[in-house]
């Protein structure tokens, strides 16, 4: 009966052993990924502003919610940057376009942003 006892307890140890060792692969995908997505989103911003100015509208409007991932995340634009900071680090993405904003920027979570044509450049103010 002892030795039932003692293989269950040392098969529990292994166990957990392996576990553990799993665990820290599988963390530090899951950051890799989070870190791609992220990039890619910086990308797909600056690939927002290039449509916009593309197209045949002249204003755009879209809650920064929207574009950015989280929360305490927010964008930037400089020229043909686009930067997105997050808690996780700063992704930038070029653009065929100028952005000029002014004095409006950064755009956090809770704006609202409007792209406006002008001239050769995009316009990126605040509404919100």
């Amino acid at each position: 009966m002892i030795e039932f006892t003692i293989s269950r307890v040392c098969m529990s140890v292994c166990g957990l052993l392996l576990l553990a060792a799993v665990i820290a692969p599988v963390t530090g995908m899951y950051e890799s990924r989070a870190a791609g997505m992220e990039s890619h989103s910086a990308d797909k911003i600056a690939m927002l502003i290039d449509n916009f100015y593309y197209s045949e509208a002249e204003t755009f409007t879209v809650p920064v919610s929207d574009i950015v991932p989280s929360t305490m995340s927010y964008v930037e634009f400089d020229g043909y940057l686009v930067t997105m900071t997050t808690e996780r680090g700063v992704y930038k993405s070029g653009t065929n376009v100028t952005v000029v904003t002014g004095t409006d920027g950064p755009f956090g979570y809770g704006n609202i942003l409007r792209l406006t044509k002008n001239g050769n450049a995009v316009i990126a103010e605040r509404l919100a």
